[in-house]
């Protein structure tokens, strides 16, 4: 039935009244972007209803500049604008024909991610003489929020800094467990990565790797701007290319491709809430963002990066989210500490310690090997302690508190995982339990109360001026914010 005069006009009014409410964005006019828009442009990237621009929570994303519907192309990337492993390796090779050299190509032995790392690396070092000069342009300066940028050194190294750097020091000081271990991973793979393809430029012939801080640099961007490309081409005919991309862009996506560099579509930002749909149209060959949500003119539009917690955003992108659905808590290394505590008084006791301690050790280890150790997640909600977590406890606790034997730990522990009956032996073991979890919370509550003293009363002078940046020393206040809060609920 058509609706009156008075319904449109609530509609009206109504839309006038969610328009108001969004968060609309400053169109961004600097000349880097304004550079990296028309060299876009030139290599055919088909118009978008996007443009840069600075928000007040995520600073700088693209903006819807008319509304965009659900199922509507948010932006579609031309091959020829893909920097993909495989294209790395083809211009590598042109540009050796050119410059009267030769690459043997049967030597190049890089990984995906080492590829593309090597081509932002030899890209940044040509400077203006680059064809992807725009791109290299609108790339960060620095990823100074991101604690491996701080960490990783002026020099090549397998481990962190520990430099008597004032910087450094505060930010490993301040760093929570979980996320100094995923920062020393990420700094043996850097290093690995240098090491590998420093030792194939050479064998390879190709332009040679020097500057640590460049590629640590260059590292941080694939890092943080590749994308997969989900469903691969199922063709691989030739693209024709000219003008500034011809170097790479003459050559289409291998099948082995799996990740890309895109400019333009690594200006969008992430939200968990974000719905899209990514593909590679084989016809058009154009990477393809599709939206499943609609965006008003004036809205941030974003995507998704994955189902992530702050402390994998903060390593690996340089950020956190206020609300992140998918916080916890880590108790893996208030495990690590109890087993050692545990084992040290096990030696501690005379006649039975070294056949209890010996069990204490077959158990971890059995437990690794069923996987079932470690991963210890407690989530804000949790009115137990996880499955994992008492299924650990529950098995050590039999031999550590209980002296029980071995054979007769795992039986009792196999008859509790069948759900089995176990006698009065199960509510000990689920009140030692409970009683663990609550201490390793409150202790991490203790340690968040003085890490948000020491961050909430430094010198705002020191920011930005010789120690951490303002907004690393703010997402590491926003960590220890989340597990303080996730403590202080399971220590009630």
């Amino acid at each position: 039935m058509r609706k009156g005069r008075t319904a449109r006009r609530r509609r009206q009014r109504t839309a006038r009244i969610e328009s108001h409410s969004l968060i609309v964005g400053r169109p961004c006019t600097d000349l880097v972007w304004t550079a990296l828009r028309s060299w876009c442009k030139e290599q055919g990237l088909p118009k978008t209803k996007l443009t840069l621009a600075y928000f007040p929570d995520t600073f700088r994303g693209m903006m819807a500049t008319r509304d965009i519907s659900q199922g509507e192309d948010v932006v579609r990337v031309p091959e020829r604008l893909l920097i993909t492993a495989s294209k790395v390796k083809q211009a590598m090779l042109a540009r050796a024909a050119v410059d009267g050299g030769s690459i043997q190509s049967n030597r190049w032995d890089l990984s995906e991610h080492q590829s593309l790392t090597y081509w932002v690396y030899v890209e940044a070092e040509l400077q203006e003489h680059s064809e992807w000069y725009s791109y290299i342009c609108s790339l960060p300066r620095d990823f100074a929020s991101i604690p491996l940028f701080v960490l990783s050194g002026s020099s090549p190294s397998g481990t962190v800094d520990t430099s008597s750097s004032g910087c450094v020091q505060w930010v490993i000081a301040h760093l929570p467990h979980p996320l100094r271990q995923r920062v020393t991973e990420q700094q043996h793979r850097l290093f690995g990565d240098w090491s590998h393809t420093r030792a194939s430029s050479v064998v390879s012939r190709s332009r040679p790797v020097t500057n640590w801080r460049l590629y640590v640099w260059s590292w941080l961007v694939v890092s943080t701007r590749c994308i997969h490309l989900g469903r691969r081409p199922s063709s691989t005919r030739h693209v024709h290319s000219t003008g500034a991309s011809s170097s790479s862009g003459a050559h289409s996506i291998g099948s082995q491709d799996n990740i890309t560099l895109a400019p333009m579509l690594d200006l969008l930002n992430h939200n968990e809430h974000a719905s899209i749909s990514t593909l590679f149209d084989s016809d058009r060959r154009e990477f393809v963002i599709k939206t499943n949500r609609p965006f008003k003119a004036g809205q941030e539009v974003f995507i998704s990066y994955g189902p992530h917690d702050n402390l994998f955003l903060l390593a690996e992108y340089g950020f956190v989210l206020e609300h992140n659905p998918y916080q916890h808590l880590e108790l893996d290394h208030a495990a690590e500490l109890w087993v050692a505590a545990a084992k040290a008084r096990m030696q501690g006791l005379k006649r039975v310690a070294p056949a209890r301690a010996a069990d204490f050790d077959a158990l971890v280890d059995m437990l690794k090997q069923r996987g079932l150790w470690g991963d210890f997640a407690l989530l804000p909600g949790d009115t137990e302690p996880p499955y994992r977590l008492q299924s650990a406890l529950r098995l050590l606790f039999a031999v550590e508190q209980q002296g029980a034997p071995l054979k007769r730990a795992i039986a009792q522990w196999e008859r509790w995982r069948r759900g089995e009956p176990e006698g009065a032996e199960s509510n000990v073991l689920d009140t030692a339990t409970s009683s663990w979890v609550r201490a390793a919370c409150q202790g991490l509550l203790s340690v968040s109360a003085r890490m948000l003293n020491d961050i909430g009363t430094m010198n705002h002078n020191d920011l930005d001026n010789g120690g951490p940046s303002a907004f690393l020393a703010h997402c590491m206040h926003m960590v220890w914010l989340e597990i303080s809060a996730i403590a202080a609920h399971h220590c009630a």
